[in-house]
């Protein structure tokens, strides 16, 4: 390893004609470290500018960092439950995306705030919870002060798709339980994801049609059933 060199203490850059010429072996802007630089930061102004701007900076990591430990504090305390309603998020704006122009499936309602609406409840059903097939756009008041709105709900899917598919949304109760580690719902997030990436990307209203098309494609994509 080449060792430093003794130089004399002589300002460069912004410490420029500041220094007092004796050898040293270390050096920030050619000043000592051990006999100007202190002196410099604190006494002229292109040094106490530097100080200032290097507090900042430092302050700015330290904050970096202890954000960067909060949240591996927080993805450690998060439990199964935690990650089952961030995939549910996701899922729901899955749904929200390839319905969107459709308005409410029980009421119609073009305007007003919109749900993931479950056919089948998630507290009777959490096996189906994450199925896009029992999902559908609902509007807020629909969905969470009429109950589900159940009777409407079933109107609005036999009045798009007959009665033969609300059959096979009716059977959806029979998919045996599932159970999905933490680590396998972190993967399904990540692929929910780019789903909502790619519906994005679309930027137009689905047909008829291809909402039940997207929703098999999607849980196929998504790999929890395998109806």
């Amino acid at each position: 390893m080449i060792k430093p060199k003794e130089k004399a203490c002589f300002g460069l850059g912004i410490a420029k004609g500041y220094g007092c010429g004796k050898l040293t072996m270390h050096r920030i802007n050619g000043l000592g470290k051990m006999c100007c630089y202190n002196s410099f930061l604190l006494d002229t102004e292109p040094g106490r500018i530097k100080l200032a701007k290097s507090m900042i900076k430092a302050k700015s990591i330290v904050k970096s960092e202890q954000r960067s430990n909060d949240n591996m504090l927080r993805e450690k305390l998060k439990t199964k439950g935690d990650y089952e309603k961030l995939l549910q998020k996701e899922v729901n704006l899955i749904v929200r995306l390839i319905d969107s122009g459709w308005g409410c499936i029980a009421t119609g309602a073009l305007t007003g705030k919109f749900n993931g609406g479950h056919y089948l409840s998630v507290a009777s059903n959490p096996t189906i919870r994450f199925h896009l097939e029992n999902i559908w756009n609902q509007s807020e008041h629909s969905n969470m002060w009429k109950s589900g709105d159940t009777l409407r709900y079933q109107d609005g899917i036999v009045n798009l798709y007959g009665k033969e598919y609300l059959e096979r949304l009716n059977s959806l109760k029979s998919i045996q339980p599932i159970k999905l580690s933490i680590d396998t719902i972190k993967e399904k997030i990540s692929i929910a994801r780019e789903i909502v990436k790619w519906i994005k990307l679309q930027e137009r209203q689905f047909t008829k049609e291809e909402r039940i098309e997207l929703r098999k494609r999607f849980n196929y994509e998504l790999g929890i059933y395998t109806d």
